[in-house]
């Protein structure tokens, strides 16, 4: 892909985003599969395969590692900001254990539709900017405009489509399931054991499958 000159810095870290967006799908595709609520055509794909072709291992997992922090602070943020909000709505802090379960469980709800339509991005963004000063990424690495502008959008609509579903989903849940049933008590119980087990798996299957996939470039050639 030929790159058009005069790219703005927004426009670079728009561009450094889709490349290592595109690492991190290239990694779900090379097991076969989709992310649910984020599928691609074969084209896309290919797309996407020849941008993470482009890109060390060890640049996107600090990629990673940075949206998480970035992310982290973000939510934080949204969530103060929305507890906020509510309080001055019902008229102080002396009235939140009388707040309405409806409006309650609303602010809450808006609080993550933010936090991942709008916050998630917003982390992947500065967190690319970095890594890509970083490890001084030249823009001969990077897509052009016309395919920033593609995936850039779609990675946004698809993070927004699957936080509103998460939405319809939590909201009846957090609604009509009791706050001491088994099954929140169970919830938290297990929920903190099996998050390092989920991390350690998630980070050995990504690991795994680049493995493979240099494995296979190289019997390739």
């Amino acid at each position: 892909m030929i790159e058009t000159p005069g790219r703005s810095n927004l426009e670079r870290w728009l561009a450094l985003l889709v490349r290592y967006w595109a690492f991190n799908m290239s990694l779900a595709h090379s097991q076969g599969g989709n992310w649910p609520g984020f599928g691609y055509t074969d084209d896309e794909k290919a797309t996407l395969d020849s941008l993470a072709a482009k890109v060390p291992a060890l640049e996107y997992y600090v990629w990673v590692a940075l949206t998480a922090v970035f992310y982290c602070a973000i939510a934080g943020v949204v969530v103060t900001v929305g507890m906020n909000c509510l309080t001055h709505v019902i008229g102080g802090e002396q009235n939140v254990a009388n707040t309405p379960a409806p409006l309650f469980f609303a602010q809450l709800a808006l609080d993550l539709a933010v936090s991942f339509s709008i916050g998630l991005p917003a982390a992947m963004l500065p967190a690319a900017a970095l890594v890509g000063r970083w490890f001084t990424v030249a823009d001969a690495a990077l897509p052009d405009r016309a395919t920033t502008s593609h995936y850039f959008h779609k990675l946004w609509f698809q993070m927004t489509r699957m936080a509103l579903v998460s939405l319809v989903i939590l909201i009846p849940l957090w609604i009509y399931v009791p706050a001491d049933s088994k099954f929140f008590a169970v919830s938290r119980l297990i929920v903190p054991l099996l998050s390092p087990a989920v991390s350690a798996l998630t980070a050995a299957y990504y690991f795994t499958a680049r493995l493979r996939r240099s494995a296979g470039d190289s019997s390739k050639a």
